[in-house]
């Protein structure tokens, strides 16, 4: 009888202890390719004492089993548990549960199931691209995933001016070839993974354009029609330049330049003319005699006068007369 009763009043104790502590909300287990987290909501604030969480796991088929549980999280004041470092199965089924303590109170367990291969999440995957003439070459990162399941890729595609015209292909492997592109063109890119076996998709990833290189099909037919505007261009300018030259009117420097001057500017050759008168003395003959024959023969035989011209520089000049005993 006083064992039943001590039995009851523990078992009471227990249960009072326990409905203090209010357990876990809305406890969920999430798994982003190989990061696996149990995480839930913090609503504790109200309680004077710090709250802690305790966090176990064991295979599904030994949920009834205590002994069986391993500890993943203990005394932890972060409302999550990473169980990346279990490196759990990927093809099992677990149970995880959680509890809040408080000094000597605890809560009830929550509990979760979970199934890594079933609960798991693709993450985004990673690319680079390298764009060549018509052909963009991507290498998408090889997942942590593809060592458990079977990867596709399905890439997504389309010309950054049309994204209407969306085309998508599905590779095998993270060698993924963009062929048959346009020349010079910007096209932008998206990539997904999954695994049909396993139903599992991973989103798209953000788009990411690049231009294809060479030579456009555009400029193929526009470049010989700049060259031919700018032929006429250059023809236009020099049938231009020629007709307003030839109705400009002609420049005739004024008269006032053309005339010759009235003053001459360096004084040059002079022409100088004289007239030339000889005297001649005659001889007095020995026959004749006498004063008035005499004072008649002494009047001097003039000469017609001669006209003579000559040209001087400024130098000394003649006075123009001979004495007659020169000829």
């Amino acid at each position: 009888m006083s064992q039943s009763l001590a039995l009851s009043l523990a078992l009471l104790l227990i249960g009072t202890v326990s409905a203090s502590l209010p357990r876990p909300q809305h406890a969920e287990m999430t798994a982003v390719d190989m990061n696996q987290t149990l995480h839930w909501d913090c609503n504790y604030t109200q309680l004077e004492s710090p709250v802690n969480f305790t966090v176990m796991y064991a295979y599904s088929n030994f949920k009834e089993n205590e002994d069986k549980y391993k500890q993943a999280c203990s005394g932890s004041s972060e409302c999550r548990c990473d169980f990346r470092r279990f490196k759990l199965d990927f093809m099992a089924s677990y149970v995880v549960r959680v509890r809040a303590e408080a000094g000597n109170q605890h809560s009830d367990w929550t509990l979760r199931r979970f199934t890594p291969h079933e609960d798991v999440q693709l993450s985004l995957p990673r690319f680079t691209m390298k764009a060549d003439r018509a052909v963009i070459v991507l290498t998408i990162s090889e997942s942590v995933m593809s060592a458990v399941m079977p990867l596709q890729y399905s890439v997504r595609y389309w010309e950054r001016l049309d994204p209407q015209q969306e085309n998508t292909i599905v590779y095998d492997g993270p060698h993924a070839p963009l062929r048959s592109l346009k020349s010079q063109t910007e096209y932008c890119v998206q990539v997904s993974t999954f695994s049909e076996g396993y139903k599992k998709f991973s989103n798209y990833s953000s788009a990411q354009c690049v231009y294809t290189t060479g030579e456009t099909g555009v400029w193929v037919w526009l470049t010989p029609l700049i060259l031919l505007f700018a032929s006429a261009v250059v023809g236009a300018s020099v049938y231009t330049y020629y007709k307003c030259r030839r109705n400009l009117p002609v420049f005739t420097a004024p008269e006032s330049i053309l005339a010759v001057p009235s003053v001459p500017l360096l004084e040059g050759v002079q022409e100088e003319c004289c007239t030339i008168a000889h005297v001649i003395t005659p001889a007095i003959p020995l026959t004749h005699t006498g004063n008035e024959e005499q004072e008649e023969d002494d009047v001097p035989e003039l000469q017609a006068p001669e006209s003579s011209c000559h040209w001087t520089d400024g130098a000394a000049q003649d006075s123009g007369f001979s004495s007659g005993l020169e000829s």
